[in-house]
């Protein structure tokens, strides 16, 4: 089997994959109305269209032209490039986002209980299929001796995703068990502010990682094709 066909069948059940986690996580959203809950969805939305493109790019950037004698292999950086940038620009947004609801709480006292009940059997099913799906593209791309960048992406990404799957679900279950009348009652109302801000802490870090990744393999290739 040629690199091409690997790479293409590992995206497209990344495509099946992240489909249902998409779907499952904003139907939960829409239960639950926390934010922590969007930011997951929409990364697994993010991460289902990123593998919608790199099927097309997979399919192009092999084809070689006049203009291209080397092929269009440069796209493939490029996507990545800019699916780095969006996701930065998410995690700005949802931290501005539960900063309002945050202060609006400690400032007026306005807020919703949050409902968690639901939040657990749905995540532990989410950071199964997410480490499966990243440990899936990784084996893909060193079948092809490590030679795709969209595999690459993929796999940072769905890690990304399991490991913010992974702290929503952990801090739900922590949520969950403050009783009513604790001194850290405010947590049921503003927990949503802090798993969001401890999750972006801990994924930003890898996000800039896969930026300046797809930065230097869009540097070589175009340096190539100069």
């Amino acid at each position: 089997m040629n690199q091409k066909r690997i790479e293409q069948r590992g995206l497209w059940l990344g495509i099946l994959i992240n489909t249902i986690m998409a779907v499952s996580g904003i139907t939960f959203f829409l239960i639950t109305d926390i934010e922590a809950l969007f930011v997951d969805a929409y990364f697994t939305v993010i991460t289902l269209v990123s593998g919608m493109v790199s099927i097309i790019i997979s399919k192009v950037s092999s084809k070689k032209s006049q203009r291209f004698p080397d092929g269009l292999f440069v796209l493939e950086p490029i996507f990545s490039l800019c699916q780095s940038l969006l996701t930065i620009v998410l995690l700005s947004l949802s931290v501005v986002t539960v900063s309002v609801k945050a202060y609006r709480y400690f400032a007026f006292g306005e807020g919703q209980m949050m409902n968690v009940g639901p939040v657990l059997p749905y995540e532990m099913v989410m950071v199964c299929l997410s480490f499966m799906l990243s440990w899936f593209y990784s084996r893909q791309h060193k079948k092809i001796n490590n030679s795709s960048t969209l595999l690459l992406t993929e796999t940072k990404g769905t890690l990304i995703d399991g490991i913010m799957s992974s702290g929503i679900g952990v801090a739900a279950l922590l949520i969950f068990l403050i009783p009513v009348h604790s001194p850290l009652h405010f947590l049921l109302y503003t927990g949503d502010f802090f798993v969001t801000i401890t999750l972006i802490a801990f994924t930003i870090k890898m996000t800039f990682q896969r930026f300046l990744i797809c930065f230097n393999q869009f540097y070589i290739n175009a340096d190539l094709m100069a």
